[in-house]
């Protein structure tokens, strides 16, 4: 008995080898990943650690000021705002460092004065806030830095 084969005639079957190839190639390709740029800015990061701030959601918050900060390690803003997060959460080491880096980046900047003074009144370290809230008193007279200067003088 012989052998009965079905196949393609030869010209039809080389039409479709093109086709085939690019198959047999994607299906033994490895997965190509993908990574995209963060589109997000600095000050979008630091917004949205605002947000989440605000929420009381303060894992996100830190997240979000950390990648701010690391996009403009130049910019006060960031810093001040892990200092706020931190003397929230009672990690006074962490809210100073973060307040002083902030500090230097904008030295003449009342509000992270009046923020480490009042850290730094919690910390007992009174003669320390009561020259840096005096300091930020003569930038700018707001009652945030006189309720300040009033909770270090024991008032």
């Amino acid at each position: 008995m012989g052998e009965k084969r079905i196949g393609l005639p030869a010209r039809l079957a080389l039409k479709f080898v093109p086709l085939i190839l690019v198959l047999a190639a994607m299906s033994c390709s490895m997965p190509r990943v993908v990574v995209l740029k963060d589109p997000l800015t600095a000050g979008e990061h630091n917004d949205l650690g605002v947000i989440y701030e605000q929420k009381g959601m303060l894992d996100l918050a830190v997240k979000e000021y950390g990648m701010a900060a690391a996009k403009q390690d130049y910019w006060a803003v960031p810093y001040f705002n892990l200092g706020n997060v931190e003397y929230k959460r009672k990690n006074l080491k962490a809210a100073e460092e973060n307040y002083r880096r902030s500090l230097k980046l904008d030295p003449k900047n009342p509000d992270i004065m009046n923020n480490l003074a009042g850290l730094l009144h919690d910390m007992g370290r009174d003669a320390e806030a009561g020259a840096l809230i005096d300091k930020a008193l003569a930038i700018r007279h707001k009652d945030e830095y006189l309720d300040t200067k009033q909770k270090i003088m024991g008032q």
